[in-house]
């Protein structure tokens, strides 16, 4: 047997891998010369300016024609997408939203900050939303559900389309960490009724921060324009809708302000070139793994066809298997864990103290639905946290070789082989 480097043998790595950054680490020329045709124009509001800005433009149109949308809004943030959503939903005070017990803040606090109620449901193995369990959370008063596509992998998007189209449920889909993923051949992102991407540091592509909207359906997009720039509706959003009463000034409400900047676009314009490239060496990595584990006897690597191929997410039959297989190859030199982070929101703060703004405010302040929900006691009987902890992640970048890939695979291999 050989010595595990936990056990004071021989690590399998011993210099640092690159940096498993995704659309960040792709940054070139291209990104560069789009913004610099910013700077030269002194142009960087989308809408108007002393040269002719249309990065923002121009990224929005790319986007509709990648995945073949009807709408698409660029905005400044993934979060900003989320509460524009709410919004175009007409989502408030009475409502439920359902969303995976393996989430975000940002999708717990777009719910709360219009006054409507979360519902955490549990999690299955592709660690997104257990269709059995959204079906048993859903009441008469839920209205919409958030599927969240974690770290690049489709959910059960058959299953919850069927539940959520029975039960009149608007099916919002996030694929912040899953942009450019598919399920049976079809996009994510063009399978529910609305959707948001972001562009953060740690997303598939960047732009520091951004954030996105894709819809088909014209009402949606009309009030998530108005909910994303003070309530106005520009002629460029106008001219996209064709019921011209969604566009009047008598269909405006007071808004927000999260629109996307020129210098933002430019990057995504460069970067949305670059995405399928980016997926193609990813998914090659990916395969490469976990072809070389297909029987293994200790764990199963999660996998959906789709699945954009950017972190190797090992699953194990015990919490205590995952904790030691962890510590082991942690110790061979291989870099663990996801790149981009949901948890357990139930154990966090604020959510379990359910603190907002002001305490008077809907759902949790006095005399509303939430006032008595006690997250904390509901957890008790979530299975989020068991799945979760018998998994194990490494992530994967566009910068790894060859040589890093077939480190990660020696060192799985060592360890299955030494551990037990």
């Amino acid at each position: 047997m050989e010595k595990l480097a936990i056990h004071g043998g021989e690590p399998v790595r011993k210099t640092d891998f690159p940096t498993n950054y995704l659309g960040v680490t792709m940054y070139g020329p291209e990104e560069l010369a789009e913004i610099t045709d910013v700077i030269t124009t002194k142009s960087p509001f989308r809408h108007y300016g002393i040269g002719n800005p249309r990065k923002v433009e121009t990224f929005e149109a790319n986007v509709r024609e990648y995945f073949g949308s009807r709408f698409a809004i660029a905005l400044s943030s993934g979060t900003g997408a989320l509460f524009c959503v709410m919004a175009a939903l007409g989502i408030g005070p009475g409502d439920e939203v359902i969303i995976p017990g393996f989430s975000w803040y940002s999708n717990f606090f777009c719910i709360t900050n219009v006054g409507a109620l979360p519902v955490f449901a549990d999690v299955d193995e592709t660690l997104a939303l257990d269709p059995i369990d959204f079906e048993r959370k859903i009441t008469n008063r839920t209205k919409a559900v958030i599927i969240i596509s974690y770290q690049g992998c489709p959910p059960d998007m058959d299953a919850i389309m069927k539940i959520a189209a029975a039960r009149n449920i608007i099916v919002i889909e996030d694929i912040a960490q899953a942009f450019g993923a598919t399920y049976k051949k079809k996009k994510l992102g063009t399978i529910g009724d609305i959707t948001i991407a972001s562009f953060q540091q740690n997303k598939t592509l960047c732009c520091g921060e951004g954030g996105l909207i894709l819809t088909e359906n014209e009402d949606y997009f009309a009030k998530a324009v108005r909910y994303h720039d003070l309530g106005m509706m520009r002629p460029l959003f106008a001219n996209q809708i064709e019921d011209k009463g969604l566009v009047s000034d008598e269909a405006s409400f007071a808004g927000n302000q999260y629109r996307m900047n020129e210098l933002s676009g430019a990057v995504m314009v460069a970067q949305l070139k670059k995405l399928d490239s980016l997926l193609e060496k990813c998914r090659g990595y990916h395969k490469q793994i976990r072809d070389s584990f297909t029987n293994n006897p200790h764990f199963t690597i999660r996998w959906v066809d789709g699945d954009c191929g950017v972190a190797v997410f090992i699953l194990f039959k015990t919490v205590n298997e995952a904790q030691q297989f962890e510590k082991a190859l942690t110790a061979e030199g291989i870099p663990l864990g996801p790149k981009s982070a949901c948890r357990n929101l139930m154990t966090q703060y604020p959510i379990k103290t359910k603190r907002l703004s002001h305490d008077a405010l809907p759902p949790f302040g006095k005399g509303f639905a939430g006032e008595h929900t006690n997250y904390e006691k509901l957890n008790e009987n979530n299975k989020t946290d068991g799945i979760v902890a018998r998994f194990i992640a490494i992530s994967i970048g566009p910068e790894y070789s060859e040589a890093d890939i077939s480190d990660i695979i020696a060192a799985i291999q060592k360890v299955s082989d030494n551990l037990y």
